[in-house]
């Protein structure tokens, strides 16, 4: 499948909607050093220096403490909306790649077929209350959403298309809403799962001062703290009850990198979901386990041996789906490019009496020689 960056849109922006967060807080901090410097350095016989230092005085400084005001409600605001939104986008958008992966009823998460009507309902009413939509463009959005509901109610297994906005209906967003949200497209205990990803809980132990553990009690504690103290602080801001103290700069760019990593872990752990999904449900063609891996050059091969006309052989293509899975974990994308006995191909016989390279898409380590590498058929 694809790669990270690639599988939900909404990954991207983001990414980039923190990014650049943290690109004016930094632009902020360097203007405030570099005025510092100018009085600093500034020469008590130039007859600028009285201008400049009354500026100092009289805007500058008391500016100062209005602006570390602003950039922090306005950046607690912001990165409270931007994992709101961005949540409620990537539960949209897995719901949507199912559709578009005719993923057979049968084989769908409990969850989902359990909870589609239900939620499909709840939208439908959402839509009758929504004033923005108004005359024909509601009238096709309910339409829309019946339809879905009658094509998954139907008894053929592919021909369905499920209301993926049904499924990211806003909430307030802590600990244990996001895990209930998920929950719904059948992803238990997300939030938990998130812990296992070592650029959060690195991430948390800075926000914490702490030095990293292994204790997954603690981080467990820490990021109920984290979630927590967002959405209590952006409730104080958006209703005027908020008070102080005001956080520095340098921790409001902290609380936005842990935002970031604790984002796309949660949508690494989508990505992993729908890989299984499809993996389970999907007919394949086995290769069994690559004899090389080449990670410079993201491709793995295969030896030649001899066939005795017996064996039942398949065709692998350049742009096929691939599977390369172990106990523990399993990753998958796409065939890039092949080679047969070193020559470029666009589609080869396997099993082959000539080596067979294969390019993809995904990043390959040493490790790859003990996965089990199979492709959609």
């Amino acid at each position: 499948m694809q790669g990270l960056s690639n599988m939900f849109t909404c990954s991207g922006e983001f990414s980039g909607n923190i990014d650049e967060l943290i690109l004016h807080l930094n632009y902020e901090k360097q203007k405030k050093s570099f005025f510092l410097q100018i009085v600093k350095e500034s020469d008590a016989d130039n007859p600028l220096n009285d201008m400049i230092l009354a500026q100092f005085e009289n805007v500058v400084k008391p500016s100062n403490t209005s602006s570390k005001e602003s950039t922090f409600t306005n950046s607690i605001i912001s990165l409270y909306g931007y994992l709101e939104s961005y949540l409620e986008k990537l539960a949209e958008e897995f719901i949507t790649k199912i559709n578009e992966a005719n993923i057979p009823k049968s084989a769908l998460p409990p969850a989902i077929r359990g909870r589609h009507l239900e939620l499909s309902m709840s939208y439908l009413q959402r839509v009758a209350r929504y004033k923005l939509k108004e005359g024909a463009d509601k009238l096709d959005c309910e339409k829309e959403v019946i339809a879905g509901l009658y094509s998954f109610l139907q008894e053929e297994e592919e021909s369905y298309t499920l209301n993926s906005k049904a499924f990211s209906a806003h909430t307030n967003f802590n600990y244990d809403s996001i895990q209930n949200f998920f929950a719904q497209v059948g992803i238990e205990k997300i939030t938990d799962r998130v812990i296992g990803f070592e650029s959060v809980t690195d991430q948390l132990a800075l926000r914490q001062q702490q030095e990293p553990t292994e204790d997954n009690t603690v981080h467990k504690g820490w990021l109920e703290s984290e979630l927590r103290d967002l959405a209590q602080l952006r409730n104080e801001i958006a209703h005027g009850a908020f008070e102080g103290p005001y956080d520095s700069t340098e921790l409001i760019i902290e609380r936005a990198e842990f935002l970031k990593s604790f984002g796309l872990a949660i949508a690494e752990i989508l990505h992993r979901t729908f890989d299984e999904i499809v993996f389970n449900c999907k007919d394949r063609n086995t290769l069994g386990k690559p004899k090389h891996a080449f990670a410079e050059h993201n491709c793995f091969g295969f030896l030649g041996r001899a066939l005795d006309g017996t064996e039942e052989r398949f065709t692998i293509k350049a742009g096929d789906e691939i599977f390369a899975k172990n106990q523990t974990s399993l990753i998958s994308g796409y065939i890039d490019s092949l080679m047969l006995d070193r020559n470029p191909v666009d589609e080869v016989q396997f099993p082959s009496e000539l080596d067979i390279g294969i390019k993809v898409n995904f990043d390959v380590t040493s490790s790859m020689t003990r996965r089990e590498i199979s492709v959609i058929r």
